[in-house]
């Protein structure tokens, strides 16, 4: 595989990673708000799983952003994923989809959908190439490639997100009174 790619998927997974936990670390409150709206798990421990995520974050955007062991980085963020995509499953098979997904996209909130659960999947698909064996040296055009590829795949993942919350927003506002 050429190894820009396992670099773009470095990249993409570090600035989605490192975009959320932003978001999660400015607004705790709020976010352990979400993760108790979930209810997978009893309320008293919403603060500590909120503050546990919050950290395996932290540690997948050190591992990718990094570079030092890419690979386990790349099992977290795609477990973590997987999680996020499951807890979303259940609440939307539970008929729960006016609940804030948590996905910290910069001032907009999103209502859980099949589409988010989709992108997750989508994104774990993406970071598998960081799975891979560790690339050997880069030469620069590689290094520019991966670095490009990287951040507009992450433009393209910051305009969809968007373009979901902002879909949730209008069919809230024409389902209010009339």
């Amino acid at each position: 595989m050429d190894p820009s790619i396992e670099l773009a998927s470095r990249i993409l997974g570090t600035l989605v990673f490192a975009t959320a936990l932003a978001g999660k670390v400015r607004g705790f409150d709020e976010w352990v708000g979400i993760v108790a709206n979930y209810r997978l798990a009893p309320d008293l421990f919403a603060r500590p799983l909120a503050g546990l995520i919050i950290t395996l974050e932290a540690l997948v955007v050190l591992l990718f952003g990094s570079g030092l062991v890419p690979r386990a980085g790349a099992a977290l963020a795609i477990c973590l994923l997987c999680v996020f995509a499951t807890a979303m499953t259940i609440n939307l098979l539970r008929g729960r989809t006016e609940i804030d997904c948590g996905c910290f996209q910069p001032g907009l909130r999103q209502r859980l959908s099949v589409a988010l659960v989709v992108r997750n999947l989508l994104l774990v698909l993406v970071l598998s190439p960081s799975l891979g064996a560790a690339s050997q040296s880069l030469s620069f055009i590689q290094w520019v490639d991966g670095i490009g590829a990287g951040m507009v795949i992450f433009l393209l993942y910051q305009t969809f997100g968007q373009i979901l919350a902002l879909r949730s927003a209008v069919v809230v506002e024409h389902k209010g009174p009339a």
